[in-house]
């Protein structure tokens, strides 16, 4: 999930296919790593060694594909922040059908490799998908992916968009991650911690579940918006000061 060399990202093939790649790299980490720990100790649900886990799955699988990807693509690899980009005028919109396309190629891809590994036995469990947790309303799950969204944008802002930012080329991976990781690992029990429409509706998909998608697309999608305007706000304010 993560933003944006904007101004070397390119509409071209290759910007294509590395955010299919990118967003590859990160949902199949992730996912795979849901699927993995219930195969390791299925007779439990989710511990809270497994909820590390996987939040560290998911840390290290966007930290390896912004550092692998950014300089082809900006290293969107999520739908939410690519419509935010452009919605704060960071990226153009004519490319974005383009990139929401490759992200959720890449989230397809995530899902059938982990059908491949674990089964059909998998599909109980979506794929890997995100769902929100036992007894959790649709509003807590839909608020809390809402927010989560909008801190990572915040980030992404601060890290690889900003022009001022020190460092911005090497530490937006390192960041991003830290704050996915951080963001999974409090969620995940809530609402599942998408942050990413192609995260959950790629393994869906695949699986032919749809567990509350809906909440999964609204959510980072307005998260992402509200995020990337309150730092331009910020931004603007602190320029102007």
């Amino acid at each position: 999930s993560t933003g944006a060399r904007q101004g070397r990202a390119a509409a071209g093939t290759a910007a294509f296919f590395a955010e299919v790649v990118g967003t590859f790299m990160l949902v199949f980490a992730g996912t795979a790593a849901v699927l993995a720990t219930q195969r390791l100790d299925p007779s439990e649900g989710f511990g809270v060694v497994d909820d590390v886990a996987i939040a560290l799955a998911f840390a290290f699988g966007i930290l390896a594909a912004v550092y692998t990807v950014a300089e082809i693509s900006g290293a969107h690899i999520n739908p939410a922040v690519t419509i935010a980009l452009a919605a704060v005028g960071r990226f153009p919109w004519r490319v974005v059908p383009a990139y929401v396309l490759a992200q959720l190629i890449g989230g397809l891809l995530a899902g059938l490799m982990n059908w491949l590994m674990f089964g059909d036995s998998a599909r109980e469990l979506a794929l890997g998908g995100t769902q929100p947790g036992e007894g959790v309303s649709w509003w807590t799950a839909l608020a809390t992916e809402i927010v989560i969204t909008a801190v990572l944008l915040v980030v992404v802002m601060a890290t690889a968009v900003f022009e001022r930012a020190p460092g911005a080329g090497t530490v937006s991976g390192l960041a991003i991650g830290l704050w996915v990781g951080a963001a999974v690992l409090l969620a995940l029990p809530v609402s599942g911690a998408s942050l990413n429409p192609a995260r959950t509706l790629g393994p869906d998909i695949i699986a032919w579940s749809f567990p509350s998608w809906w909440i999964y697309v609204v959510g980072p999608v307005v998260g992402a918006i509200a995020g990337a305007a309150l730092w331009t706000l910020l931004l603007e304010r602190g320029d102007k000061q």
